[in-house]
């Protein structure tokens, strides 16, 4: 009887383990496709396209500036205005993601270049954090997006 019960946990606990992996790999995908979205949207460019990304309370926290909470247009315009001052070649490099319930965060690294008008390119980097917001339907939206700058 014990060697039973002893299998039963076992099973049970693989069973777990393998749907907490097959959970970590959704939502690592979710998390890659929507960076996909994000950077299609900054890179194109298509600015039209950011508030469909955020939450109607979402909040954009760059450095050195009041945070954006006008809400998804307010961040499309935020976005808009990087790009149009010549910011380009956006990319995400996820570090780490972890989902807990209705929320999920996912940190990363990020790469610009800065385009001049003279031609002249410098490129930035640092680090950002999204928190997403799960939705009745099962997407993600940003709810929180920060950001910094690698001096």
């Amino acid at each position: 009887m014990n060697l039973k019960r002893v299998l039963s946990a076992i099973t049970v606990a693989c069973l777990v383990t393998l749907a907490s992996h097959a959970m970590a790999a959704d939502l690592r995908g979710a998390m890659e496709a929507d960076n996909a979205r994000w950077l299609a949207a900054f890179n194109t460019p298509d600015p039209a396209a950011f508030p469909a990304m955020y939450t109607k309370d979402a909040v954009l926290l760059p450095p050195g500036v009041q945070p954006i909470t006008g809400g998804p247009e307010a961040i499309k315009q935020f976005w808009e205005s990087r790009i149009k001052a010549g910011i380009k070649n956006h990319t995400f490099e996820i570090v780490s993601i972890r989902e807990d319930g209705k929320y999920a965060y996912q940190v990363a690294k990020w790469t610009v270049v800065l385009v001049k008008d003279t031609g002249e390119q410098t490129p930035f980097s640092g680090n950002t954090v999204r928190i997403f917001e799960r939705q009745d339907d099962g997407t993600w939206l940003t709810k929180v997006h920060m950001f910094n700058r690698h001096q």
